[in-house]
């Protein structure tokens, strides 16, 4: 299976309601998208993507995704990737979950391992 990768900066989602980014993540991660979102979810935001996962569960065709939230304050600086003007707080990925696996390590590099 082949997978994309998209880096989401904030004014993708900055208009939208927390409904709607559930909406618009779950859409783009049934594709095969792998998100790197700049803006990160709230912790509801997280909870309400979980649980609308599980509702869309069919294990023939999508068995759920991976969520990973970096806070700000952690060691590595993504201002840059996404580039000035951010507003970054933290970022989240989200994946299919047999798509990627993430290793952070003690220095904050970060390593997504993409399957499939």
């Amino acid at each position: 299976m082949k997978y994309r990768v998209d880096f989401i900066p904030y004014t993708e989602t900055d208009d939208l309601s927390s409904e709607e980014k559930i909406s618009y993540i779950l859409s783009k991660v049934m594709r095969n998208s792998i998100l790197i979102l700049e803006d990160g979810l709230s912790h509801t935001e997280e909870l309400n993507l979980i649980e609308r996962t599980m509702n869309k569960i069919d294990y023939k065709n999508f068995v759920g995704v991976k969520m990973f939230s970096f806070e700000n304050g952690e060691d590595f600086k993504w201002a840059k990737l996404f580039g000035k003007g951010t507003k970054n707080k933290g970022f989240t990925i989200v994946a299919p979950n047999e798509a990627v696996s993430v290793i952070k390590d003690k220095r904050g590099v970060l390593s997504i391992r993409i399957t499939g």
